[in-house]
């Protein structure tokens, strides 16, 4: 089933029109949830939210972003969570888009990690991919543009490396 946004249905914070079908899927109530005690720094919270055995997949160079990649289990998922967390200081999340039915929800999520070191704002969008089991979360894969990380990450212009050098 594929939903449409109108431009006014375009709200922060996961909102919904009034009546839409996403408001009655039980994984929105959950991702919404999970999102808000996430990015809160709640990470106890996020965690009950998921199953013992939550698979968690961020497809992302993990030789850059060792925080990432493949995560089984409640305790490796603390682990990461608890890295990421120290490595900003302040993390804050825009949700233009969530689509939700039955034991499923995708999600388009801009984030704003505050760098801890330097003050710096990382920015971008991810999208979600979630799947319940008995109502918490089960399954997570995360898309990123991890070119457009990696550059924000190391601060430098990546593309201007691989520009061919002009010689005259």
């Amino acid at each position: 089933m594929t939903y449409h946004f109108p431009a006014a249905a375009k709200a922060v914070q996961g909102t919904a029109p009034l009546g839409s079908p996403m408001t009655d899927a039980p994984a929105r109530k959950v991702v919404l949830e999970f999102l808000d005690a996430f990015y809160s720094g709640n990470i106890a919270r996020a965690l009950e939210l998921c199953t013992d055995d939550v698979d968690f997949l961020s497809y992302a160079p993990v030789e850059l972003l060792p925080h990432l990649g493949q995560r089984h289990g409640k305790q490796q998922l603390a682990e990461t969570w608890t890295t990421l967390h120290a490595r900003y200081s302040s993390m804050r999340y825009e949700l233009p888009q969530l689509v939700a039915e039955g034991d499923r929800a995708a999600c388009i999520i801009r984030i704003f990690f505050r760098k801890s070191d330097r003050d710096r704002i990382l920015q971008t969008e991810v999208a979600d991919f979630y799947t319940l089991r008995d109502g918490r979360i089960a399954r997570v894969r995360q898309f990123m543009d991890s070119f457009n990380v990696v550059e924000q990450v190391l601060e430098l212009d990546v593309t201007a490396l691989l520009k061919p050098k002009q010689t005259g």
